[in-house]
């Protein structure tokens, strides 16, 4: 048997969504675990889901991440928009959680900052802490970053919202086992 094995799992981020940002993959992190030599573990990494391509679509969601039996989830696809945020401020992706499982402090689950549409006068959001894409004005949204299951940003327009620009794809999730010695 291995003992004190700390297992670190994410869900894919979804995509971010005609100027709603994708949420972020869950986060799990299990202690003090206990593994059997020689029997089999299903582990699966989840895939970022796709950035929606107009401002009627939604993005896609993420795919769930799996360790054993524990399920991280995937994140919800950003929301579609039949009016978009005008002239008014987006919202922030929210910030993800902090893991030491590597050797050094890293964030994982940010969610993805909103677009904005119309004058541009307004700010987009920012993506979250731990890998969540930017929101967007008049380009594609920026992605959630690969390995942290991040969100992507929602996608905005200028001049009509069927002139609008894609959402970002979600970031992938992670899986990381680490063996105390």
């Amino acid at each position: 048997m291995l003992n004190n094995v700390i297992a670190l799992f994410n869900g894919g981020g979804a995509g971010g969504g005609g100027f709603a940002g994708g949420g972020a993959g869950g986060c799990s992190e299990l202690t003090s675990q206990v593994l059997t030599i020689g029997t089999a573990y299903t582990v699966t990494v989840g895939a970022g889901g796709g950035g929606a391509a107009s401002g009627s679509a939604k993005g896609t969601n993420g795919s769930n991440s799996v360790f054993g039996s524990t399920t991280s989830t995937g994140g919800g696809g950003g929301g579609a928009s039949a009016a978009g945020n005008n002239g008014q401020a987006s919202g922030n992706g929210g910030d993800g959680t902090a893991s030491s499982i590597s050797g050094s402090s890293v964030t994982y689950g940010g969610g993805g900052g909103g677009g904005v549409g119309t004058d541009g006068t307004a700010s987009v959001g920012s993506g979250g802490s731990g890998g969540g894409g930017a929101g967007s004005f008049n380009t594609t949204a920026i992605s959630g970053t690969a390995n942290t299951g991040g969100g992507g940003g929602g996608g905005g327009y200028v001049g009509s919202p069927s002139a609008n620009k894609q959402g970002g794809a979600g970031g992938s999730g992670i899986v990381i086992l680490k063996l105390n010695v």
